[in-house]
């Protein structure tokens, strides 16, 4: 693939430009500031658009930054060749993305071609326009900045079930990083974390359920102790003898003695409901006949009659019950007490009235308090249970994203070599040593050893940053295009180089310009 032509009609600062292309070698030796960086800038954008299109500020936005600053038509063309075909590429482009116009045709026929569309960058190199920047485009500023992207190393396997899977890995390898993180034990965010957080405080308040539990047993027992106690002194039994039949009777007797009374005074009730019920039927039947209309006097007098019939049903109740408990129960004739025995009596009633308030206040507080453990028991369950499904997950999330990085480092490792073979020869032609102290990742990712260990580039001038980083970029530029080489833009890579590395510089750029079509910016004749 070779550049032919190229118009720009309005670009930044250039306007009104023309340029034909050699095949070879094409210098542009221009000092600063006449616009080499803009038109290496055009070449880019006509074939991938924009970049920063997203950014907030005006200096990010290439489209605001290269806007025409004398007016006019702002885009250009390009007409370039491709699997033996010519092209005539053409761009005009709006205040956004919308007002942007795209025109492929056939420079022969000048007829519309559909070979490629507005994606053409990505149609015609294989790879996105990052992958572009990192590789053909070769910046003075990012030439020491190399790495890898997914689109480079799909494009070394050149197929495109490959390309695609490449290309999704930083996605995938993103959303299993983030749902690892969401659910992780070591982060205080994590869901995990979180959850073993509340289990835990969960089960340090559930200790005290034991002791409540107990607590309620002792005060339960206290409280029938008493009340079978007020029960004695109400059937007229004095302290001394209520105590010697405590001492003697099982509790069972007690409790049956306890419910019996309960059932007493329930039948008790029915009485006095049974004699509500007739006097207030018999005042509703009165106020019918007398007062109510004639429209209402049915109705009212209806509602007096069943008030009547259930007042009769609650004493045919209490009658049945009470002449059922008669024969089980033998009248017991109260003793007749003396007026000190009253006394006590009286107060002792009072005394176990008060404890029964008292325990029955407290066991109201405990039954509460232990439904409330029970029902952080059943929470501390579920937590658990999930606990262990949440555990399961993640355990299979990390997995699989250890199988995903192992997958791609093994792809890496195919193409591991070749590259490396490019890398030595390419450096060999540009600083004269061997190359043999640097190594290449699985991951492609570039180290040099010094003083018995690989360290990163990080570490080193930036002379040897930007040396390293624009041989890798042909390196992997060869490994890419074997057969068919696109062109090569260079703007002034050597700019950080001593005067015997840019040398070598000279005969490297003569050298490449015999595969590749260079386009080649300097704003100095040394480095030309």
């Amino acid at each position: 693939m070779r550049l032919l032509t190229c118009h720009i009609e309005n670009f930044g600062m250039l306007s009104d430009f023309s340029y034909d292309f050699a095949d070879g070698y094409n210098a542009f030796v221009l000092p600063n500031g006449a616009g080499k960086s803009t038109f290496a800038a055009f070449i880019r954008v006509m074939f991938y658009g924009f970049a920063g299109e997203t950014k907030r500020t005006e200096l990010e936005k290439e489209r605001k930054r290269y806007q025409p600053w004398q007016g006019g038509t702002y885009g250009g063309q390009l007409t370039f060749t491709a699997d033996g075909k010519y092209y005539l590429l053409s761009r005009v482009f709006g205040k956004t993305a919308k007002g942007d116009s795209f025109r492929l045709q056939d420079a022969n026929t000048l007829l519309d071609s559909t070979d490629f569309t507005e994606q053409i960058g990505q149609e015609l190199f294989g790879i996105n326009a990052e992958s572009f920047m990192r590789t053909i485009y070769i910046g003075q500023a990012e030439c020491a900045a190399f790495a890898a992207t997914d689109s480079v190393s799909a494009k070394l396997g050149d197929q495109m079930e490959e390309t695609e899977d490449m290309a999704s890995y930083d996605v995938a390898n993103k959303k299993l990083a983030d749902a690892i993180n969401q659910m992780s034990d070591k982060r205080s965010t994590g869901k995990l974390a979180k959850l073993e957080r509340e289990a835990h405080v969960l089960a340090q308040e559930l200790r005290a359920k034991t002791v409540v539990q107990e607590a309620l047993d002792t005060v339960s027992s206290q409280l029938t102790a008493v009340k079978v106690r007020w029960n004695a002194c109400l059937a007229g039994k004095l302290p001394e003898e209520t105590e010697e039949k405590e001492a003697a009777s099982p509790s069972g007797q007690e409790l049956a003695d306890t419910l019996q009374q309960r059932r007493n005074e329930k039948n008790e009730q029915r009485k006095y409901k049974g004699i509500t019920g007739i006097v207030l039927g018999l005042l509703v039947i009165i106020y019918a006949l007398l007062a109510a209309g004639k429209g209402y006097r049915m109705l009212i007098l209806i509602c007096g009659g069943f008030s009547m019939i259930a007042g009769a049903c609650m004493l045919l109740g209490y009658a049945i019950g009470r002449k059922k408990r008669q024969p089980e129960s033998k009248p017991v004739q109260p003793k007749s007490l003396s007026e000190e025995q009253q006394k006590q009596r009286a107060s002792e009633m009072e005394t176990l009235s008060r404890q029964i308030l008292q325990y029955s206040r407290r066991l109201d507080e405990l039954e509460s308090e232990f439904d409330t453990l029970t029902e952080k028991e059943r929470k501390l369950q579920s937590l658990n249970e999930e606990l262990i499904t949440l555990r399961e997950k993640c355990d299979i999330i990390q997995k699989t994203k250890a199988f995903l990085t192992q997958a791609k480092e093994n792809y890496g490792a195919r193409y591991q070599e070749p590259v490396m073979d490019a890398f030595r020869r390419y450096y060999r032609m540009l600083s004269g040593e061997d190359g043999t102290a640097y190594g290449l990742t699985a991951t492609f990712e570039m180290e040099r050893q010094e003083q018995g260990m690989y360290r990163d580039m990080g570490y080193f001038s930036r002379g040897y940053q930007d040396m390293t980083g624009l041989c890798m970029r042909l390196a992997f530029a060869d490994a890419m295009y074997r057969e068919k080489k696109p062109f090569l833009i260079l703007d002034d890579p050597f700019v950080n180089l001593d005067e015997e590395k840019i040398e070598h510089g000279k005969a490297f750029i003569r050298e490449i310009a015999k595969e590749y079509q260079v386009i080649y910016f300097t704003c100095h004749e040394s480095r030309a």
